[in-house]
């Protein structure tokens, strides 16, 4: 068998309807002129994706494919277990309710090996349970992740690229190993128990001069579910990133007074601007108009990011 180029980990906790949607995507890749292996990390103390992984490793012998447990509900624990367990020069991350698209492995691979950098970023577009996009969205905007930028295109994690409130995870992204993830714990434990762990890692490698670049070729698709589909979830999820963007800001600067500073500042502007907006726009008498309500809410994220931030809470499938 080929040496491993690229190990792709995925992290399942009680999304395992979703799970096989991402897992016979990621199987169905054609890598020519590198090998791959796929690697599952339940975080599910009750091994929930544990036969679904087996039944998918047997049907699929041609890929290398692991299956790995830990119940402890941190998820930088989960990924670092699979970090820890991947051959691969590059590592790709893609999440539960995501699935690539044809080339997606190779356009990641192709991107880093071609740029030298150290971590490459790709498109997340949504999918959604009921066909189409909800009326306050009917784009979608709010649930796609793509800043329609060239192939190899530099991301400067603190600037411009930031626009319109978009920002960089790990949902659909490949890190170099080397220079990205070789410490004894990449993701910070201690950012693990409300999914900021990512953001932290990102601060923490723009800092040390890594190199990020843009693939648009390398698209995955994110399974949007009703509930999810509800402008009050969004809310929520606009409120909880803002937040983990604060904690992280001061967590990686070394200037921590100035930097909570300039946080709260930037939060106050943030929910007075758009309080002002909402006021004068009318939304307030547009119930399906939720611009404003959702720039509060980011700015409210700012100001009380000391808060415990925790996972959303969403009715189990």
């Amino acid at each position: 068998m080929s040496e491993i180029a690229i190990s792709v980990v995925v992290l399942s906790y009680d999304r395992v309807h979703l799970l096989g949607r991402t897992l016979r995507g990621v199987l169905a890749q054609q890598t020519p002129g590198f090998a791959f292996e796929l690697i599952v990390v339940d975080n599910h103390p009750d091994r929930l994706a544990e036969g679904l992984v087996a039944d998918l490793a047997a049907a699929h012998p041609g890929v290398p494919v692991r299956y790995l447990s830990d119940g402890r509900r941190n998820i930088s624990i989960v990924r670092n277990t699979g970090i820890k367990a991947a051959a691969g020069t590059y590592v790709a991350f893609i999440d539960d309710d995501e699935a690539p698209d044809a080339g997606w492995i190779s356009a990641l691979h192709a991107c880093l090996e071609r740029t030298g950098a150290d971590a490459a970023f790709g498109p997340k577009l949504p999918e959604f349970e009921g066909g189409q996009a909800p009326d306050w969205d009917p784009q979608g905007w709010r649930y796609t992740l793509d800043f329609r930028l060239p192939a190899d295109t530099p991301l400067h994690l603190f600037g411009r690229f930031r626009k319109k409130g978009k920002g960089l995870g790990s949902g659909n992204a490949a890190f170099r190993v080397a220079t990205c993830l070789a410490e004894a714990e990449p993701f910070a434990v201690a950012f693990g128990d409300a999914n900021g762990e990512d953001t932290q890692l990102l601060f923490r490698l723009a800092l040390a001069g890594r190199r990020f670049v843009w693939c648009p070729d390398a698209v995955v698709r994110e399974f949007i579910e009703t509930t999810r589909a509800d402008p009050h979830y969004m809310l929520t999820r606009m409120k909880r990133g803002s937040q983990h963007y604060a904690v992280c800001r001061v967590d990686t600067s070394r200037y921590k007074t100035l930097t909570k500073a300039r946080v709260a500042l930037l939060g106050l502007a943030q929910w007075s601007v758009h309080a002002g907006l909402y006021v004068l726009s009318g939304e307030f008498l547009k119930p399906r108009r939720f611009d404003h309500r959702i720039g509060m809410a980011k700015g409210l994220g700012k100001l009380t990011w000391r808060k415990p931030i925790g996972f959303i809470a969403e009715k189990p499938a």
